[in-house]
């Protein structure tokens, strides 16, 4: 990409962020930037406006959630009154809508990489005693996971899947701050960059992270760390891209430090929701705290959940069929409505802020306990070497959903059949769903209705269009 794209991203991404963010990517003035990293609160305040802007509704907050990628699972009926939501979510990606938010999410990503750029840079430059000791550790680890985190998704989004074309290269790397964005690379070659840096910060993070025992006087350190890309977030994101690129051992392996480690479980029935004598909630965790890697704070999904997934007008889940009746997940996340209707009400909590503190923090799903069991279980069937049995660590998984389990003599093809039911399960209202489809390369996915009809699919739709000016101006003219 030659530097006029470049400053059109600059200009558009900070467009995008609101005055009460942390970091623009340009300082006004090298002063600026300067006095920013002066004191251990300015990285501090540099990091925190990286979560912030990953939690706009932009990205994490809706589009990369509720709003873009979760209509793309086809199971949704959308609005009659919506006819380019509607092409949306039968993959039409030319409408003007579909333009503008594709732009939004392509400007805003690449806004926080470069901050997360200059972050990293004047972390890895400091020689001062700002920090107490391990704390330049957290904060490096923890920006090198975001960006990595983030870097993924626009290879998901934008390269043909791995399957299809192992040379696609339409986004481009960087790890600088300045004003040349870097050169696109095959998907292969990218996921080697991020998986160097994910090893790099799981290093930093494994005897620094207070996850892991450690303990800090900065009470930021210490903050609710199942809200950070903290060192076990970095094991879990490890498996994902692990798996996306075919490596099964690697990716069982990662995924098994996570389950093994002890610091995360399944959410029992009765914490889900709490009521009174009248049926009135007291308490509830729809999110299933307990088995959150990393959960992003936004206050943006609850606001969009509850215009678009909880109310009358907008969105409605198709059916609940893939769950049984006993399923935990089939009551936390859904409800019936005075239309007859299925509202997604996941991310519901009070419009009342005084009614806050019945509920759980409001955060996107960013990486979860079940994933790294269905990843250990896909692992397992595909690497040979491995000794463990996908059955079992798929019914250990089903048994804390409460849900039928498959039987000791399932075949391979019973169990990949099962891995996509629970996929279409466990990922409501995540964004998730279109992406499983994307990497295995499903020709037909369910309809929503969970009968055994599917809607077929071009794998061509697996992957979004860059933004009209990168095609004009940037390093996809030369691929």
């Amino acid at each position: 990409m030659n530097t006029k794209s470049y400053i059109l991203i600059l200009l558009s991404g900070l467009l995008l962020i609101s005055c009460g963010e942390w970091l623009d990517v340009l300082p006004k003035s090298e002063v600026d930037e300067k006095e920013m990293f002066e004191t251990a609160n300015g990285y501090q305040s540099s990091l925190t406006g990286i979560y912030i802007n990953m939690g706009s509704a932009e990205l994490y907050g809706a589009n990369l959630t509720l709003t873009l990628t979760e209509p793309l699972g086809q199971q949704y009926s959308i609005n009659e009154n919506e006819p380019e939501r509607e092409k949306w979510k039968n993959f039409d990606y030319t409408t003007k809508d579909a333009e503008n938010n594709l732009l939004k999410v392509w400007s805003k990503m690449y806004n926080n990489i470069v901050n997360c750029n200059l972050l990293i840079s004047h972390l890895r430059e400091e020689e001062r005693h700002l920090f107490e000791t391990g704390g330049k550790e957290i904060l490096l680890g923890e920006a090198l996971g975001l960006r990595a985190y983030m870097y993924f998704d626009l290879v998901r989004m934008f390269n043909e899947s791995r399957g299809v074309d192992p040379d696609s290269k339409k986004v481009p790397y960087k790890t600088d701050f300045g004003l040349n964005i870097g050169t696109s690379f095959k998907t292969d070659e990218i996921l080697d960059f991020l998986l160097n840096d994910l090893t790099e910060a799981r290093e930093l993070l494994q005897n620094t992270d207070p996850i892991t025992g450690k303990s800090f006087r900065n009470k930021y350190l210490n903050y609710d760390r199942n809200q950070r890309m903290n060192y076990y977030a970095i094991c879990g994101l490890m498996a994902r891209i692990y798996l996306y690129r075919g490596d099964y051992r690697k990716a069982y392996d990662n995924a098994c430090m996570v389950i093994n480690s002890g610091k995360f479980r399944f959410i029992e029935e009765n914490e889900i929701i709490e009521t009174d004598l009248y049926g009135n909630e007291l308490k509830s965790d729809r999110l299933f705290m307990p088995e959150l890697l990393f959960g992003l704070y936004t206050e943006n999904i609850p606001e969009i959940s509850r215009i678009r997934y909880e109310g009358l007008s907008y969105d409605f889940i198709l059916s609940t069929n893939c769950y049984t009746s006993g399923d935990l997940r089939l009551n936390a996340w859904h409800a019936g409505n005075q239309l007859g209707k299925i509202n997604l009400i996941k991310y519901k909590r009070s419009s009342n802020t005084g009614n806050s503190d019945k509920y759980t923090a409001p955060l996107a799903p960013m990486l979860k306990l079940g994933e790294m069991y269905l990843i250990a279980c896909e692992a397992v069937l595909n690497e040979p070497s491995i000794n463990d049995d996908a059955r079992n660590i798929l019914n250990t998984f089903k048994q804390h959903r409460k849900t039928t389990e498959i039987p000791l003599n399932a075949t391979t093809t019973e169990i990949i059949h099962e891995i996509t039911h629970e996929y279409i399960c466990e990922f409501r209202g995540e964004g998730q769903l279109f992406w499983y489809y994307k990497r295995t390369n499903k020709n037909a996915v369910d309809n929503g209705n969970y009968l055994g009809t599917t809607i077929p699919i071009d794998p061509k739709y697996y992957t979004f269009p860059l933004p009209q000016y990168e095609i004009d101006f940037g390093t996809s003219r030369n691929n």
